[in-house]
């Protein structure tokens, strides 16, 4: 009996080892899969041999000569698409609009997958077309918001003649800048100096966090209970607290009624009074924690990119400054001015594909199973999108690993293959706030590069060499701001 028992728990193990190691029919082509691990031993291996994984994938791509790379990190199947074809087809079609439903993606929202970023089905649908919905009606993506970030234009100008005496780093203004604005449309008001250094290092924190303890706990979410510091969980549920607190502080105050005016939470404190089924208070806090995060460290550093490329480029720098002196004077910009202002157009396009802040997009959980470049992708796969590669594809750009906006004016001096970026997504899962993103980015640059001269200090070039992690940062730099005359 005891013998009997031994052999079908044996033929048991062996068929379950089996079956992790077998790739479904017509699965994409990838490394082998190993016993309970798959392929993340490679994954990880690739990973830091090319400094990121987006680049480590990138080169497993090819590797194995696919525009769909089939992998299996721990017990879940994984996809990587590239080409533009492949590409828009994720983001556009319905069945790839799913978010994972791991261990990871409840922890990045507090503990549930909610909110709008990393929920889906019914939730997701309604929720993102009221946050859009009332978030326009409050203003946002109209004329007045062009005006916030007038203001905080003029911030940033005072920050800078202030510390005119010494380098700045741009990330001690930018994101506070591009966080304030947000704010004013999800809380109606400008965070108090000290609450925003704060909630900013938390955010940066919480993001770095992220990026080191993913692999541990979105394969392994057990480890937490053995490794809870090694893992990075006891950090980031410290920090989720921490962040909870104060998006709670903004919330008591609105049911007090004593920030003036009308703003995101007032409409949906309002809408809880009347749907109480889905409208609830952690639904609240975890859609003020996504526009949170969606926005601030994304669009500063596209900024922060882009004055990094100044200080490399003093050639290209007095160009830009020639366009906008010709063009606008001293007059305060406006996200009008983009058509008169072409080539700083097409360089602010180009430093977002060649700096590409999220060079892979996702993650989507496929609703059904689905068909790629005749490959059978099971239902509940997760599928990334290498938008990285396409920015950087030479079947669309020409030189596409030298920097050059040139590469976005036609012949009668119009912008042209915008087409061809996808730095805010597409589809109905686009990024909401890419209106207020685009605006910020061409204000605040035209407007800092109207009144200085942006330089190396000491001699120092600082690297042009990005940090990849679950986005894309330059390398800590500072700069002298010289007072144009």
């Amino acid at each position: 009996m005891f013998i009997t028992v031994i052999t079908v728990l044996l033929l048991v193990i062996a068929g379950y080892i089996i079956k992790t190691v077998t790739k479904p029919r017509k699965f994409p082509p990838g490394p082998k899969w190993y016993p309970f691990l798959g392929c993340s031993g490679v994954v990880q291996s690739m990973t830091k041999k090319h400094g990121s994984q987006w680049k480590g994938l990138s080169e497993l791509a090819k590797e194995y000569s696919t525009q769909v790379l089939g992998l299996k990190l721990g017990s879940e199947l994984v996809v990587v698409v590239y080409g533009e074809k492949n590409i828009r087809n994720v983001f556009t079609e319905p069945e790839f609009e799913g978010r994972p439903n791991s261990f990871f993606i409840r922890l990045r929202c507090l503990g549930k997958r909610m909110g709008i970023t990393f929920s889906d089905g019914p939730l997701w649908r309604e929720h993102r077309q009221f946050t859009v919905k009332h978030l326009r009606n409050i203003g946002f993506g109209k004329t007045g918001m062009g005006e916030d970030i007038q203001r905080e234009l003029s911030n940033i100008l005072d920050y800078v003649e202030k510390n005119n005496d010494r380098a700045i780093n741009p990330k001690s203004v930018l994101p506070a800048a591009v966080m304030n604005v947000i704010w004013k449309y999800v809380a109606g008001e400008r965070i108090k100096d000290e609450r925003l250094k704060f909630l900013l290092e938390l955010l940066n924190a919480r993001s770095k966090a992220f990026s080191i303890a993913g692999g541990w706990l979105n394969q392994a979410p057990w480890c937490r209970f053995f490794f809870p510091e090694l893992s990075g969980y006891s950090l980031i549920t410290k920090m989720n607290q921490q962040i909870s607190e104060v998006i709670e502080e903004a919330i008591i105050t609105h049911k007090t009624n004593t920030v003036p005016g009308n703003d995101f939470i007032y409409s949906f404190l309002s809408e809880m009074d009347s749907n109480k089924n889905s409208f609830t208070e952690e639904q609240l806090k975890t859609i003020c924690l996504d526009l949170l995060i969606a926005g601030s460290q994304t669009t500063s550093n596209v900024l922060e990119f882009a004055f990094l490329v100044l200080v490399r480029n003093q050639a290209l720098q007095d160009k830009l400054y020639r366009e906008i002196s010709k063009e606008l004077g001293n007059e305060t910009p406006s996200w009008n001015d983009r058509t008169r202002l072409t080539y700083t157009s097409a360089f602010l396009l180009e430093v977002q594909r060649y700096y590409t802040i999220v060079p892979l997009a996702g993650p989507r959980r496929l609703l059904d199973d689905a068909v790629i470049d005749g490959y059978l992708i099971p239902k509940e796969t997760t599928v990334l999108i290498s938008v990285g590669d396409l920015h950087f594809d030479p079947e669309i750009w020409d030189d596409p690993h030298e920097f050059k906006p040139e590469r976005f004016i036609d012949e009668c001096g119009a912008l042209k293959n915008s087409e061809h970026m996808y730095p805010f997504g597409l589809g109905r899962r686009r990024c909401p706030g890419d209106s207020l993103a685009k605006s910020f980015i061409f204000i605040v640059f035209v407007g800092v590069l109207q009144k200085y001269r942006i330089e190396h200090c000491n001699g120092v070039l600082p690297s042009g060499e990005p940090i990849i992690g679950l986005i894309s940062a330059p390398r800590p730099y500072v700069a002298d701001f010289i007072p144009r005359s």
